[in-house]
């Protein structure tokens, strides 16, 4: 103990002395650090806590899945879940839910809030209880006695102003009453983002639908069971089922997934392991920095080593100073990398939509804890040691008869040396040009996402969503008369240049719209139970001319087309081209639901431009236009072009609905450019992220460029004026300083170009508007890499031709 604690007083000593190197390793460490701490605390939020409950082992969600299509997770329908349930036995239990967007009304202002029905066993699944109340009894899940309603904790703080007496109190739940039975603790908002759960009261006739999935089921496995079990078993399950209803099953497959996992979206994990994988790049090219800073000291030290050894130290002794010296840069730079880290998280979760957030799993954990602190501490110890070792170990291999005869002259520490600091600095810049290039193609994705919309003007257009209550709008001519009513008030409004009504808007729900199957008459699926499948919206007649959406062949949706005529729809060019190839398209005739489905044949009369309504299908996605006359919505988005700025037409959009049906609010109220931006807003977190951390990696890469020729300038001092005495002039000196620097950026960018060409191939699934192959990264990004390179290596060079002859002959 008495060895160490010299050791890091003369080590503390040593970095005093040196006190620019020490700031410069500790600034690279702290940015290399901060940043590998700060991604462990997103990572662990979004992948360890991302569900607001403790008691997570064990419990299980059962969803289907359909790789052709590429949905990865879908609900399963009613009659499925109740199949399971019956005859599953790797579960204690087994409970669902269903999303339920709701108005909530009574005496304060109508409001939409996220709601969801679920089974009785819900909460004790889970092993949760409300804060205040209780949970569902199993009888209140039978239909018709379902009245009773849990409040989320921020539902009850923000609409009751935390009402300790709110139980048993009635509300009004799309014109029905409910009472108010529990309010759950601060935090619990699962599934997210619930706001309020009712129970899931499933019909006779709801329990034998196997068509329409909308049941999201989780399980909790018996002690002696495991997700893989349960998972073999549930297999055999779905594929008797498959065998028994080939019409609603064929195609579909069922995935077990640990209730952590499937909170958090597929896409979000892949990203997060992207940027963890980033971030320990930068840490590396950290290290590398330090590496060489030590090269650079211990090179000056050559002669006091040497004593030191001459005197009876080991070589291991040695090393252990050396290393001691490292960790002790490695921990200034880690508790500098806190606060980095501490303010990179502050700045991430301030610049989060609230709107979107809510979405997020795991993000309201996000914070530096105890486990941050452990893993900063931790990854600073294999930095120092990292960044320390070879220098050490190189070091201590000095001829002590050599070394004190060079009478502490400047000599090179060996060729060895110069190899590894070389070797390190190519490293460096492969590295950052990785970065780099993986940075400049989730820039561009995210750009080409934001762009792909903007030749609807999409900054001049207000977007609204409203939903209509079944219970007083089951009959369809009043859900038209409804609709109508709104639309007709809404464009008479001053500076409104149109108002249209639309299912979804681009970019919708987080910009994932989901697609329903649909037949074709005369054309049987070529396999029993497959489905064609497309996005279906229905609209109002002047939705194409308020969107700018070019018509290309027959026409428009019209106010003629009411309940009682032709039902007719309007495809895309996507669909005419992927369905109908080889014929005209107007005139035949559609379905949509599934192929055994008996609603009407929908006659094609025209053909429009593709709209990307979802930025998660890479390819223009087949999309069905409805007249929303023949087939009104309960959901729906009302869009107004506007001349002037959208959202200060909200009150009089309010009002306008208000006065139509008082209970009705209009919700996720937005400008469509805000829409499009939010849908994308983890994209551009992940790009910008991406983006930052390239510029790290360039800015450390320079420094270790601009250290590595700074110090073989200084090296190289008595070689200078030797060939400046020789004759050589000062382009001569700067050339061959220059020519060593952009030898190794030569050789870094030639190594790393195809490692970053392997990673953008990698990155392809989460590359959306971009191609991996994309000239700009692979092009651009290289050149401004070897410039800040060139740039690092000319000031060494313009010291070098500084350098006076005679001073130069005289070094030691």
């Amino acid at each position: 103990m008495h060895t160490i604690w010299q050791d890091v007083r003369y080590g503390a000593r040593m970095l005093w002395k040196h006190r620019l190197a020490t700031l410069v390793c500790v600034l690279a460490l702290a940015l290399g650090i901060g940043a590998n701490t700060a991604m462990f605390s997103l990572a662990e939020a979004f992948l360890l806590h991302s569900v607001p409950f403790e008691n997570a082992d064990g419990i299980v969600a059962l969803v289907n899945v359909r790789p052709q299509q590429n949905i990865e997770r879908n609900p399963v329908a009613p009659a499925t879940y109740m199949d399971w349930k019956a005859q599953a036995k790797s579960f204690e239990q087994m409970g669902a839910y269903a999303w339920d967007e709701v108005n909530l009304t009574g005496s304060r202002e109508p409001e939409k809030i996220v709601g969801f029905d679920v089974t009785a066993n819900f909460f004790g699944l889970l092993a949760v209880q409300p804060k205040m109340g209780r949970a569902f009894l199993p009888e209140e899940e039978q239909p018709g006695k379902e009245q009773e309603i849990i409040l989320s904790y921020g539902l009850w703080e923000r609409r009751y102003a935390s009402d300790p007496n709110i139980l048993n109190k009635l509300v009004k739940v799309d014109g029905k009453s409910y009472t108010i039975v529990g309010v759950m603790g601060k935090g619990f908002d699962f599934p997210m983002p619930a706001e309020a759960w009712m129970p899931l009261a499933l019909t006779v006739k709801q329990r034998s639908e196997r068509n329409s999935r909308y049941i999201w089921v989780l399980g909790k496995l018996k002690p002696d069971t495991s997700v893989k079990q349960a998972a073999a078993e549930m297999s055999g399950l779905a594929q008797r089922e498959a065998a028994t209803y080939p019409d609603s099953s064929k195609g579909w497959q069922l995935r077990v997934l640990p209730v952590r996992e499937f909170a958090t979206s597929d896409l979000t994990r892949q990203y997060t392991l992207l940027l963890m994988g980033a971030v320990g790049f930068v840490l590396l090219i950290a290290c590398a920095d330090v590496a060489n800073v030590q090269f650079a000291r211990v090179s000056g030290r050559q002669k006091e080593l040497a004593v030191r050894a001459a005197m009876g130290a080991s070589r291991w002794r040695i090393v252990c100073q050396l290393l001691t010296e490292s960790i002790l840069l490695a921990l200034l730079g880690s508790a500098a990398g806190l606060f980095f880290a501490q303010w990179s998280i502050t700045l991430i979760l301030a610049h989060m939509p609230a709107d979107v957030a809510k979405f997020v799993a795991g993000w309201r954990t996000i914070s530096l804890d105890i486990n941050a602190f452990f893993f900063t501490l931790a990854i600073a110890l294999f930095s120092g040691i990292l960044a320390g070792i070879a220098p050490a170990l190189l070091t201590s291999r000095t001829n002590v008869s050599e070394t004190l005869k060079e009478s502490g002259r400047g000599s090179s520490a060996g060729r060895a040396r110069h190899r590894l600091r070389n070797a390190l600095v190519v490293a460096e810049i492969s590295l950052s040009l990785v970065l780099l290039v993986g940075a400049g193609l989730l820039v561009k994705n995210f750009t080409a996402l934001i762009d792909v919309n903007e030749k609807y003007h999409p900054e001049s257009i207000l977007t609204m969503n409203l939903s209509l209550p079944e219970l007083q709008y089951k009959a369809q001519p009043g859900r038209v008369s409804f609709h109508e009513q709104v639309l007709q008030r809404l464009s008479t409004l001053p500076n409104v240049q149109s108002a249209a009504m639309v299912t979804h808007v681009p970019y919708a729900d987080g910009g994932g719209v989901s697609t329903r199957a649909f037949s074709v008459e005369g054309r049987p699926a070529t396999d029993r139970g497959e489905m064609r499948n497309a996005i279906v919206q229905t609209i109002s007649s002047n939705y194409f001319g308020l969107m700018q959406i070019a018509l290309r062949e027959g026409r428009e949706i019209a106010n003629t087309d009411a309940d009682g005529t032709l039902p007719v729809a309007v495809i895309s060019r996507s669909l005419a081209r992927r369905y109908f190839p080889d014929e005209k398209p107007l005139g035949k005739k559609l379905r949509v639901g599934p192929a055994d489905d008996s609603s009407a044949w929908l006659t094609i009369v025209g053909i429009v431009d593709d709209v990307h309504y979802s930025w998660i299908d890479k390819n223009d996605v087949p999309t069905i236009y409805r007249s929303y006359r023949q087939s009104p919505p309960y959901y729906a988005s009302l869009v107004l072009r506007t001349g002037e700025e959208p959202l200060s037409f909200v009150p009089a959009a309010r009002s306008q609905v208000a006065a139509v049906d008082p209970d009705l609010s209009l919700f996720n109220i937005k400008a469509l450019d805000k829409v499009i931006s939010d849908s994308v807003v983890g994209i551009a977190y992940v790009a910008v992220m991406m983006g930052v951390l390239g510029i790290i990696a360039l800015v450390l890469a320079a420094v270790g460029v601009y250290g590595v020729m700074s110090n073989a300038v200084s090296e190289r001092t008595n070689e200078i004026g030797i060939r400046m005495a020789m004759g050589a002039t000062a382009n001569d000196i700067q050339k061959l300083v220059l020519g060593k620097g952009a030898l190794l950026t030569l050789i870094g960018t030639g190594i790393g170009l195809p490692v970053a060409f392997l990673l953008a191939n990698a990155l392809s699934s989460l590359l959306f508007g971009v191609k991996a192959a994309d000239p700009v990264a692979f092009i651009v990004l290289p050149l401004v890499l070897a410039a800040v390179a060139t740039l690092a290596s000319y000031l060494p060079a313009r010291r070098a031709v500084r350098v006076d002859p005679i001073t130069a002959l005289r070094y030691e």
